[in-house]
């Protein structure tokens, strides 16, 4: 393992090493309210219908089920073997994307659409049909609009490939997490690696323009030698894009993580370390390291959009499209509309009984203040191209980058004084060293983590640990 002879020391994770958000949203999720409810998410749609000049939209529809749980899951799954749990959730979702619609008015452009779970191809072909039928008859999408759907490579079928792409699915991301034998047995997904990389090779056959492949690092049983092993394998197959999660070990949120055999997880100094090599090593391989953990070939228009600084991110993760709001479908499903976020209700039961009455499932929220905004544009930038430019924040904002953000001055020199940045009237520039604790930089600007701001929602917010 090469942690000593990097930037990545012992020194940074005993310092950086503790509890921080993902910032798949600013504000996180903990800061979030049950009093932001169905009402409350209906206005922010009314207000996008009556929009002079609406955003186009952005559809995440969530498919939940799975035949089996692996250990180290932190979505939100319903387990079933039976096939026929999709069918009354199917008519719930049909029901809720006819009252959004309605809602929405004429306002219903949609560029992007993204299938996720779950495993949405627990869905047969014919009811992925069905599904995307309701979607084509409410929304109006756009000429060239990306689809997008993730996948299992064990339970998707020759069929189902054909009819995603039938369907004017172009993008296709499949879960693969570690090839390693050992590993896979641990967190209870055996996914042989012959059975994977044929799966990968149908997807080739298929015509999906783009291939992501999901790795995750922190797992039990993994070392520096068979993780390089499966990243090898992985960069041979040429995926255009490459997410590599940090495995977040929470059974206080995840009980079934209490499964996992704990004492098999590798240290935080190792998981280190197992981050470092893999970004080297996709990086030899020819890729563009994007973000905190996602990779593109140098040709692929996020590695672009990275290059160019207009990259983006939202709760389907990195995207090239201009600014849209998103509309989410389902159990647990969260969307951005108007300057807010809205969840649906988490649980099967109440999501479907919320629907069925007539009204929206939404059953917490949070309306972004001005401030919100700012810091949220702050943060975001970070994450997309590690930097901030003090110029654009101050022309979009109206306000004086370094007169606003005084208070921060001091954690980031101390940020500067362990080299992950620089700073200058101009802004922000995170360094090589920096990208190792990029979470813990935006942390810098989350004002939801003052101990006044947590004391006044009532309860300390658990996360995972950013190393």
């Amino acid at each position: 393992m090469k942690v000593d002879s990097h930037a990545a020391s012992q020194a940074l994770v005993a310092k950086y090493d503790r509890p921080g958000p993902r910032y798949t949203s600013y504000p996180a999720v903990p800061a979030w309210q049950e009093t932001f409810d169905h009402k409350a998410y209906e206005t922010r749609l009314n207000a996008h219908a009556v929009s002079p000049a609406p955003a186009p939209l952005s559809l995440y529809v969530h498919l939940p089920f799975c035949r089996k749980r692996c250990l180290y899951c932190g979505c939100n799954v319903v387990i079933s073997n039976k096939q026929d749990i999709v069918l009354p959730y199917l008519d719930a979702l049909l029901q809720e994307i006819r009252m959004v619609a309605d809602r929405l008015g004429t306002a219903r452009h949609a560029m992007q659409l993204h299938f996720g779970g779950g495993t949405p191809t627990f869905l047969t072909p014919a009811q992925l049909q069905h599904l995307v039928g309701a979607l084509e008859a409410s929304f109006d999408f756009v000429a060239g609009a990306e689809r997008s759907v993730e996948v299992d490579p064990r339970v998707t079928t020759a069929e189902h490939l054909a009819t995603l792409r039938a369907l004017g699915f172009d993008r296709i991301s499949m879960g693969v997490q570690d090839l390693d034998d050992e590993v896979q047995v641990a967190i209870g997904r055996v996914q042989p690696a012959e059975q994977t990389q044929r799966f990968f090779e149908d997807c080739r056959a298929a015509g999906f323009a783009s291939i992501n492949v999901d790795l995750i690092y922190g797992l039990p049983q993994q070392t520096p030698a068979s993780f390089d092993a499966t990243i090898a394998t992985v960069g041979a197959w040429q995926p255009d894009r490459i997410a590599l999660f940090s495995y977040a070990h929470v059974p206080h949120m995840r009980p079934h993580q209490a499964k996992m055999p704990v004492g098999l997880l590798p240290s935080a100094r190792t998981k280190l370390g197992l981050y470092v090599n893999a970004v080297e090593a996709f990086e030899r391989a020819g890729y563009t390291w994007i973000g905190l953990d996602h990779f593109a070939k140098p040709t692929d228009e996020l590695a672009t959009a990275h290059a160019q600084h207009t990259l983006r991110r939202n709760f389907m993760g990195f995207t090239t499209k201009p600014e849209t709001d998103v509309v989410a479908f389902g159990l647990s499903a969260i969307s951005e509309v108007n300057h807010a976020y809205a969840q649906n209700d988490p649980h099967l039961p109440g999501y479907r009984r919320r629907i069925e009455s007539g009204t929206l499932a939404t059953t917490r929220g949070v309306e972004l203040t001005r401030d919100d905004q700012i810091r949220r544009d702050v943060i975001m930038s970070l994450l997309c191209t590690n930097q901030v430019s003090a110029e654009a924040i101050e022309r979009k904002h109206h306000i004086s980058f370094a007169e606003y953000f005084a208070a921060e001055h001091q954690a980031l020199d101390a940020l500067m004084g362990d080299g992950l940045l620089t700073a200058s009237a101009a802004g922000i520039q995170v360094t090589r060293k920096g990208r190792w604790v990029l979470r813990n930089i935006c942390m810098v600007f989350d004002a939801h983590l003052a101990p006044t701001a947590q004391r006044a929602r009532g309860a300390q917010p658990q996360y995972s640990r950013t190393i």
